[in-house]
């Protein structure tokens, strides 16, 4: 039962690590069916089913009915009913797997080194994308649009993701798991070689939004394990490079610096760019306050809300760049209500257990598992994290994680 289970949960993470996403698109009732299949096979068995399914998920029921109104104002009905039912399956579907799996704490190890290799795999190829100076997916199997810009003019990994911005995501998501491998006499060393691995293509892939969660996930393990001079050296350190990199005259480090970051650019945190998309979500409050426009309905009436002088904007850039704002502008008042009651109770408990746990293991696996929920919520501050299928995928997991070690207990026996 037990290498059923690992197989399972390989072929997962193995299909979120290697498969892109036009791929994850073309397959994607397929990839619902596995996933239906594998928590079936986790209910089937007595010893995972009687902590699987409780009435403290309340919060996550309430979260995927909340967003059913992103379907009620759309204008296109089956582009936002295939939005919202890609959404609620696959988002019930992959937490309560990742709740099975991580209610015992015999899997958790084994998932942290799956994790570990699949992640370390992914970031080696970028290295191997950006020594070569091509990605062979991209040129002879998959056509990706981002190609020639992120290969051939500014130089920023993809591998297997895509995307910088979501190869960064992934890769965010799976850098705590290393950590949970350092202490591990047996697996120190793939430990370390993956955290290095996935932290040195995190920064190459230049991505403002992930370096913020990766400094936000950093701050908070730091601090959760008590390394608090290590903690405020890393300030120091993050000062010092983002002083270094707004003096750089190469355009990929210089988007880390001060004003590309921070306030100065088109795009920067504090901008025209992101006070535009600010003020065209409210909008679409001002008419549609509850419920919003519906799913993936931003960019279809972008040039509706949009200011003027945005209305010939690229197609790429008709968005909100922002997974709040997103949820804001589709789904309204009550979705954004769900989603943040949802993030905060689970954060919440999460914290708790983490206060008043004597069990030290448990606390370990708990601070790995929030540390990479905190780095993808700042980082869906940046992109719509939800409408990509892999991103969006180790998210829900991630949540899982955290709900069953919350609920989990010591020890199942394994059949």
């Amino acid at each position: 039962m037990k290498y059923v289970k690992n197989i399972f949960f390989i072929i997962l993470f193995a299909w979120i690590s290697f498969f892109p996403e036009p791929i994850q698109g073309q397959y994607s009732i397929y990839t619902r069916i596995f996933l239906s299949v594998f928590l079936l096979f986790l209910m089937l068995n007595k010893q995972y089913q009687k902590h699987l399914f409780s009435l403290r998920d309340r919060p996550l029921w309430l979260f995927l009915i909340c967003l059913s109104v992103g379907m009620v104002p759309a204008i296109d009905k089956n582009l936002a009913l295939r939005t919202y039912f890609y959404l609620a399956i696959t988002f019930f579907l992959v937490f309560y797997i990742g709740k099975g799996l991580f209610v015992s704490e015999k899997d958790r190890i084994t998932i942290c080194v799956i994790i570990c290799i699949c992640s370390g795999l992914v970031a080696f190829i970028a290295i191997l994308e950006l020594y070569f100076g091509k990605n062979i997916i991209y040129e002879n199997f998959i056509a990706n649009p981002f190609y020639v810009r992120y290969v051939k003019h500014y130089p920023r990994p993809m591998s297997t993701q895509f995307n910088p911005a979501v190869l960064g995501s992934y890769l965010l998501g799976c850098l705590p798991f290393s950590f949970g491998l350092l202490k591990n006499k047996y697996l120190r060393l793939l430990g370390i070689l993956t955290s290095i691995l996935c932290v040195i293509v995190i920064f190459l892939t230049f991505s403002r939004g992930v370096f913020l969660g990766l400094l936000a996930l950093l701050f908070f393990y730091l601090w959760k394990i008590h390394k608090k001079r290590l903690f405020f050296t890393s300030i120091v350190c993050l000062a010092i490079l983002m002083a270094a990199c707004s003096f750089s005259k190469n355009s990929n480090l210089y988007r880390l610096g001060f004003k590309r970051m921070v306030s100065g650019s088109y795009d920067s945190v504090v901008s025209e760019y992101r006070l535009t998309r600010l003020k065209m979500t409210f909008r679409i409050l001002k008419n549609y306050p509850f419920i919003g426009i519906g799913f993936n309905h931003f960019r279809l009436r972008f040039k509706e809300y949009c200011d003027k002088k945005d209305i010939n904007e690229l197609y790429e850039f008709m968005i909100p760049d922002n997974m709040y704002l997103t949820f804001l502008a589709e789904t309204g008042i009550v979705g954004t209500t769900g989603f943040l009651a949802f993030i905060c109770i689970l954060l919440k408990r999460g914290l708790k257990q983490l206060r008043k746990s004597e069990d030290e293991d448990k606390k370990k696996i708990l601070v790995i598992a929030i540390s990479a929920f905190i780095g993808l919520l700042v980082n869906m501050g940046a992109y719509e994290l939800f409408y990509w299928n892999n991103p969006y995928i180790l998210f829900c997991l991630i949540c899982g994680f955290i709900a069953g070690v919350v609920e989990g207990r010591p020890r199942l026996n394994e059949n």
